[in-house]
């Protein structure tokens, strides 16, 4: 993490010489002097913070290069928001005046930066005495990011598992492995297998125990096990395949050598003259990096006999390079599962009741245990680890619910859990320096919290955590960035995904495992990272962040000190009461370096004046809550970047707004009893100021010229109106062609007599992905056949008398996957071709009161998954395609009574069958 701030900091400090370089005057020397030492210092970080893992001396040091680098990201924030003062006079004598009134000021940061300046002079000219080593990144680099991390891996963690684990949970699995091992069954022409899942899983475990069956050992004579780990020598690892191969014919002479090449020569000639005979098997266990299989391909051929190569690794992104760069077109990627339920709960009263004959859990025990089970996700290492601690406890209900209670603090500091601490972290300790404080931010929410991509990266972009190089990134930058981070965090089996999009393209809400949350917690504390509090909080002058979760009494805030505070985020989530204190003027004047403010699923129902003294804010989200008004000194936030108002009470946006000059994401409405968005209103001449506008989500239109403004919105890739009139479609259509960017639109009317008249565009934006629209269409627009990008087509159209069948310009559609239609058709049938509707997962048609046929060609809908036929009171029979539909496993009818036939054999394929005409409402 030091690492990390310090980057972040020369990143600051190179961009405000480069942009305030006539005014830094003296000041500029001395930052200049301070980026000089901080470089230096970075270069022996990584391996630092490997060594501060077991080495108190080394730890204090890191410690002390972070706490100065937080010191001096305070000082430049401090500067740049009286600067930013100055410059907002708006004559020459108000900016003497703001100058005069900030010399002290100025005075006291120049004598703070000179401290700093002989500080970080210090603590570098320290670090010889700890003989760290410089990292220099090369390509092939086979090295830990984390030395102590690396060599804190207790290799034998893993035999000691192995006979627990073995009794449960296993040997399905290992069935599976068996197949693929097979040298002459299916998988016979699999050269390499890949084991993957996160750390606890039980890879080794599940591998080891498939390498000893005597089935394995008769099918490969020449065997070779080899734990590769995060720091590997090939040299050693390539002796040790020969050693374990040659144990096979004893007579055969082992040439010890330090030589790589001649090591892999050796090797490849051992192979070459048994061929015709014998095959192979090497296991990789514990595999990290992919550079490794440039070893591995070179001194084990692919002897086209059936000869395999199996590894285990945490990384995804490790597997497929194998699998990628490996010999055979068929080579297996094998995904470890958790533990199912049952398997979970049977390991569980296996260990904790292991001294018991039956092994059966005390019925009074049973709420308590099943809750830990459920903490530990299916995890076996965690299960056995806190099993095995339950064990040497008394079975009473209290001291069990010590264990449940505090098992953050057992998982840092008892013995018998730290192995679980040790390997769920490796992971963690193996990430790029810029990939921790991504990782960290998880634990910023409630455990088993899920958060949406989209809010992810605009949070972690206004904490900076994705700005690379030294310049301002894109918005298409700053995407390409997070999903790098994302994908790299799935690989690593670091996060989950809660959610995917319908055609599981991209992963859309995230969480963390309930154990690694837990573990989260430990190092936010430990890094000053983020104080995490529910209720009454005591400041630490110390944390960056604060996270208030969950309180049920009110949250209310103290700080240790009277001074400003560093706190650069706040998070307040799920209060049941009124905060005291927290957005009260007075305290936000104390962390007036703010960056984030998130409150949210609270009752706070006021937002002070002193919100826009925050200079550097650039996340604000007061979504679910009561506040009816933003203050006028909202417009005082010039990098403001967010503004999240969802589900909160403010219809009218303030004028003041129209200054936000940086703002990219702007989401307000609220959502109505009928489910349908209601839209805030903006002020006229606001939205023309908005160049930097990403997202508009989602704003009445009906006011007079709103509409007209869209145009000026050229980089907008997300745009939701509602209350559109009917003389208002040409400028919207004027407006939604020319935005290249546009991945999404929602337009609803005001149902007021008014249509949607979209006729007026040539063509739809060329990356257009989902769109929604919500009224009465006169017919359906022209450039609807090319909407060959779309994913996601939502037609709420009541009101409408359409006669044209709408699955005739729909089904052609290429990459459609999701489509539901809601009314607006008064004729008498639907048809799905043999050919439509290829790409197509889930199709829902409600509401067609007169259509009475539905036919489904052979061929049509290959792939779909989900079907919902629903408000189809005049259908005469259930379409019989659906028999053809093989790939569908959710099926849902609304059909009358008088088709409902029971023994009629195709409503043994249909899921949920609902007779008569008012279906229920999550339907």
């Amino acid at each position: 993490m030091a690492e990390t701030v310090v980057d972040f900091v020369l990143g600051k400090l190179m961009s405000l010489a480069w942009a305030e370089a006539e005014k830094l005057s003296g000041l500029g020397r001395e930052f200049n002097a301070i980026a000089k030492e901080l470089k230096s210092m970075q270069a022996f970080l990584m391996d630092a913070e490997g060594m501060a893992e077991d080495n108190s001396s080394a730890n204090n040091w890191v410690t002390e290069v972070r706490s100065i680098a937080y010191r001096i990201e305070d000082v430049i924030d401090e500067y740049m928001m009286l600067q930013e003062t100055e410059h907002q006079s708006s004559n020459i004598i108000s900016k003497v005046a703001r100058s005069a009134h900030h010399m002290p000021a100025l005075h006291r940061l120049a004598s703070s930066i000179k401290d700093i300046k002989a500080e970080v002079i210090h603590i570098n000219q320290r670090k010889e005495n700890y003989n760290f080593r410089k990292y220099i990144a090369e390509p092939g680099d086979s090295s830990s990011s984390s030395r102590g991390a690396a060599a804190a891996y207790p290799s034998q963690v893993s035999s000691l598992f192995a006979e627990d684990c073995d009794l449960v949970g296993i040997n399905d699995r290992k069935v599976d492995l068996m197949k693929l091992l097979d040298p002459d069954g299916e998988y016979s022409t699999c050269s390499v297998i890949a084991v993957v899942g996160m750390g606890g899983l039980g890879k080794t475990t599940f591998a080891r125990r498939v390498y000893k069956d005597g089935a394995v050992g008769s099918n490969y004579p020449f065997r070779a096990w080899i734990t590769v780990s995060q720091s590997y020598s090939p040299i050693t690892l390539l002796r040790d395949i020969i050693r374990q191969f040659r144990e096979a014919e004893p007579h055969e002479e082992t040439q010890d050598t330090a030589d790589i090449p001649t090591l892999i020569d050796n090797l490849r000639n051992f192979l070459v003259d048994k061929r015709s005979i014998y095959r192979y098997l090497a296991v990789f266990d514990d595999v990290w990096k992919f550079e490794l299989w440039d070893y591995i391909k070179s001194a084990l051929p692919d002897q086209a006999n059936g000869s395999k190569i199996l590894i285990t690794t945490r990384d995804e992104a490790v597997a497929a390079a194998w699998k990628r760069s490996s010999y055979s077109c068929k080579n297996y990627v094998y995904k470890l599962q958790p533990l199912s339920s049952e398997e979970a709960w049977n390991l569980f009263c296996n260990m904790a009741f292991q001294g018991d004959y039956d092994k059966l859990c005390p019925t009074e025990l049973r709420p308590l245990s099943l809750k830990m089970v459920s903490r530990c996700e299916g995890l076996p290492l965690a299960i056995v680890a806190i099993g095995s601690l339950l064990s040497t406890k008394r079975k009473t209900l209290l001291e069990w619910q010590r264990l449940h209670k505090n098992l953050g603090f057992h998982l840092q500091n008892n013995s018998q859990l730290k192995d679980i601490r040790r390997i769920l972290f490796l992971s963690y300790h193996d990430l790029p320096y810029y990939l921790k404080p991504c990782f960290l931010y998880f634990g910023m929410f409630p455990e088993d919290y899920s958060i949406s991509r989209g809010r992810l990266v605009r949070l972690w972009a206004a904490e900076g955590f994705l700005e690379r190089g030294r310049r301002k990134l894109t918005a298409e930058e700053v995407d390409e960035v997070a999903e790098e981070y994302l994908s790299q965090l799935i690989c690593r089996n670091l996060i989950q995904v809660s959610k995917w999009d319908f055609n599981r393209q991209r992963a859309k809400v995230f969480r963390v495992h309930d154990l690694l949350h837990e573990l989260i917690l430990q190092k936010l504390k430990e890094l000053s990272f983020c104080q995490v509090s529910a209720g009454t909080c005591n400041v630490d002058i110390e944390f960056r962040r604060l996270s208030i979760l969950s309180s049920t009494t009110g949250a209310t805030i103290e700080s240790s000190g009277t001074g400003k505070l560093s706190i650069r985020s706040i998070f307040l989530i799920g209060a049941q009461e009124k905060p005291a204190k927290l957005l009260q003027g007075s305290f936000l004047k104390v962390v007036h370096l703010l960056r984030v403010l998130m409150i949210e699923d609270s009752p706070v129902a006021h937002i002070p004046d002193e919100v826009g003294d925050l200079y550097h804010l650039r996340y604000l989200s007061i979504r679910h809550t009561e506040v009816t008004k933003l203050p006028n000194s909202i417009g005082k936030l010039v990098n403001l970047q967010t503004l999240d108002l969802r589900h909160s009470p403010i219809f009218q946006l303030p004028m003041a707004i129209k200054k936000l000059h940086k703002l990219r994401n702007l989401s307000a409405y609220m959502q109505t009893a009928s489910l349908f968005l209601r839209g805030h209103q903006l002020p006229p001449g606001v939205l023309s100021n908005f160049k930097e506008l990403e997202k508009l989500s989602c704003i009445d239109v009906s006011q007079p010229g709103v509409i007209h403004e869209l145009v000026n919105l050229k980089h907008l890739r997300k745009l939701e109106i509602t209350n559109l009139k009917t003389e208002d479609g040409f400028a919207l259509c004027k407006a939604v062609e020319n935005m290249d960017q546009l991945q999404r639109l929602f337009v609803k009317t005001t149902f007021q007599g008014d249509l949607l008249d979209l006729q007026y565009m040539a063509s739809p934006p060329p990356l257009l992905r989902r769109l929604c629209l919500v009224g009465p269409l006169k017919r359906f627009p022209d450039w609807f056949a090319n909407l060959s990008n779309v994913v996601e087509l939502e037609l709420n159209l009541r009101g409408s008398d359409l006669v044209e069948d709408p699955l005739k310009i729909l089904q052609t559609l290429p990459n459609l996957a999701d489509l539901g239609l809601w009314g607006g058709y008064i004729g008498l049938g639907l048809y799905v071709r043999s050919t439509g509707f290829q790409s197509l997962r889930r199709l829902t048609i409600s509401n067609f009161p007169e259509v009475s046929t539905i036919i489904i060609e052979k061929g049509g809908l290959p792939i779909l998954e989900k079907l919902a036929l629903r408000k189809l009171p005049r259908l005469k029979k259930v379409p019989p395609g659906i028999r053809d539909l093989k790939n569908v496993t959710g099926l849902t009818l609304q059909i009358p009574e008088a088709i409902y036939d029971e023994s009629d054999p195709i409503f043994k394929l249909i899921s949920k069958v609902y007779i008569g005409e008012v279906a229920p409402t999550h339907l």
